[in-house]
């Protein structure tokens, strides 16, 4: 039906906007979404994300996210909310879990686990922790000889913090640090240099904000990797060895802006939910720089549908990296109490790199 067609149908001007508003919303949110899709294709500045560092970054944590294109910052419900957005705390009711573990191609693996819950009528509380990892790294000397293999691996630890200030609106903070530890210390061959393998970064501080508008539209606001050093920025050097003899490293992470927006509504009476965030990673060291060379902008957009009774089905695009997922809920009643959990499957393609990641699994629950 056309618009002249609507108007002499004798609908009320409210009811004509109601009808046409929402697609043109929906229409915008898309062509930003365009947009930062056409500004992401800068491959020299994903370099600068780092390696583990970039992984926590790019990927995120949690199967059923990870499975609808990597989204949550804008969802009250996704796990571990001190990673995505510290405000979704502000809006638990009960002591919630999360266990989510990955093994991906070239021999990678990943995992993450929170543990979240209530304080008071208006705060929450919660702790999450990231794994990424190397099962089978190559150590390889100047002559191309392989020494052994090397097992690196990357963990970074959140503690987050939430006040709920009104019914709709929350606010989070979230301290993080990481871990990182080479494993090639042993290779090493001047027997008096002692290297170290491990690293430990200074905390830094993630600030976020959520609006749950109505029961469709809520949006969300957070700022990555913010320090207490100078610009504000999370940067730390990396001593390699015990007497300094070997030349240390310097760790960086950037400072993120990330913008996200959901909608839920019911499509033949099953429920439909989409999924949408851009982000800016600042990669210069300065409190702010308008340079568009030391930025980086890059978007995220998932859909999910419960297509059966506790049963949904998701797909999703994070930057040019395509993913699937499947979910599914269970109840158990346990001494008049019924206990929900879910489990969840996630399928990821990396197109610029040509890679099938089919092993991602999740399990997260709710204990009333």
């Amino acid at each position: 039906m056309n618009l002249l067609n609507v108007i002499l149908s004798g609908r009320s001007p409210r009811r004509i906007q109601a009808r046409f508003l929402r697609p043109a919303l929906l229409a915008v949110l898309l062509l930003i979404l365009l947009v930062s899709f056409a500004a992401a294709g800068v491959v020299e500045k994903k370099a600068a994300l780092g390696g583990f560092d970039g992984f926590v970054e790019r990927m995120g944590a949690g199967t059923r996210e990870l499975g609808r294109g990597n989204t949550g910052s804008a969802d009250t419900s996704a796990m571990p909310g001190a990673y995505w957005n510290p405000a979704i705390l502000g809006f638990r009711q009960n002591l919630n879990y999360t266990l989510n573990g990955e093994k991906r191609d070239l021999d990678r693996t990943g995992g993450s686990l929170g543990i979240e819950s209530s304080v008071g009528k208006r705060m929450g509380i919660g702790f999450a922790m990231l794994y990424r990892g190397d099962m089978d790294f190559k150590v390889i000397d100047d002559d191309d000889q392989t020494l052994g293999t090397a097992t690196p691996f990357f963990s970074m630890m959140y503690l987050g913090f939430s006040y709920r200030a009104t019914r709709r609106d929350a606010f989070g903070i979230s301290l993080s640090m990481s871990y990182d530890n080479m494993d090639i210390a042993e290779y090493y061959e001047d027997e008096n240099i002692e290297l170290n393998d491990g690293y430990t970064s200074p905390v830094s501080l993630n600030l976020g904000w959520l609006r749950q508008w109505n029961e469709k539209w809520s949006t969300s606001v957070v700022i990555r990797n913010l320090s207490f050093s100078k610009n504000l920025s999370s940067r730390w050097t990396k001593t390699v060895s015990s007497d300094n003899s070997v030349p240390s490293t310097e760790g960086v992470r950037p400072k993120v802006l990330q913008i996200g927006a959901g909608y839920r509504s019911k499509v033949m009476g099953k429920p439909v939910y989409a999924w949408m965030e851009a982000l800016d990673y600042q990669l210069a060291d300065t409190l702010l720089v308008f340079d568009t060379h030391w930025h980086l902008w890059t978007a995220r957009v998932g859909f999910e549908c419960e297509i059966i009774t506790d049963g949904t089905i998701r797909t999703g695009m994070d930057d040019r990296n395509f993913m699937v997922g499947l979910g599914y809920k269970f109840r158990i009643p346990i001494a008049k109490k019924k206990y929900l959990f879910d489990v969840n499957y996630a399928l990821t393609y990396e197109s610029e790199a040509d890679l099938w990641n089919p092993l991602s699994f999740g399990l997260r629950g709710y204990i009333p």
